[in-house]
């Protein structure tokens, strides 16, 4: 009964509410990465404050929410700019995911967690020039593989989940960058 629910509102949630369940997974994702980051740095005791800093993975839910309807839109426009799940097809979709989405994704969130967090916009400025290029370079480590299989693999609606899921990893390490990660 209670997976029969489960599947109802799964179905639901990704028909007929798809651009809020994008939104709402985008954030609640990125913010459950900045748990499992607050953890390893505690477990590490290189946590800052000692103690699960709520105020922090708050912010992180902030711009993942932030994220979720540009991702949904991306994903949306892509398909139906390049149809198809050939390897060419998802070969293209790669490239163009790497060189919009990703640079849009990963200079929005160190840009902007800098400013929730208190930092000028001189500071956050500083910080995205100084981390920028190690987080894209990271990026296409992770994204590329797991976008071909996205994009062969997996039903246009069910993209951002998708993408959510693997983001889960990625948002762990953009937390690293941002809260553990010191610049050369």
């Amino acid at each position: 009964m209670a997976l029969e629910s489960a599947k109802t509102m799964f179905r639901t949630a990704y028909s007929k509410h798809l651009l809020a369940t994008n939104i709402i997974a985008s954030g609640g994702l990125l913010m459950l990465g900045d748990v499992i980051q607050q953890n390893i740095e505690l477990y590490r005791g290189l946590h800052r404050k000692g103690t699960y800093d709520w105020n922090r993975s708050g912010k992180m839910l902030l711009i993942g929410l932030f994220h979720g309807a540009p991702r949904h839109y991306f994903y949306v426009y892509l398909e139906r700019f390049i149809p198809g799940k050939t390897i060419t097809c998802a070969a293209k979709k790669v490239f163009i995911d790497q060189t919009v989405i990703s640079v849009f994704v990963d200079s929005t969130f160190l840009y902007g967690i800098s400013i929730l967090e208190g930092h000028t916009t001189v500071q956050a400025w500083r910080g995205l020039q100084d981390k920028f290029l190690q987080v894209y370079l990271c990026d296409w480590i992770l994204w590329p593989p797991a976008q071909m299989l996205n994009f062969t693999l997996v039903p246009p609606r069910f993209r951002v989940l998708f993408v959510n899921v693997t983001n889960l990893a990625w948002s762990t390490i953009l937390s690293y960058f941002q809260h553990q990660y010191q610049a050369k």
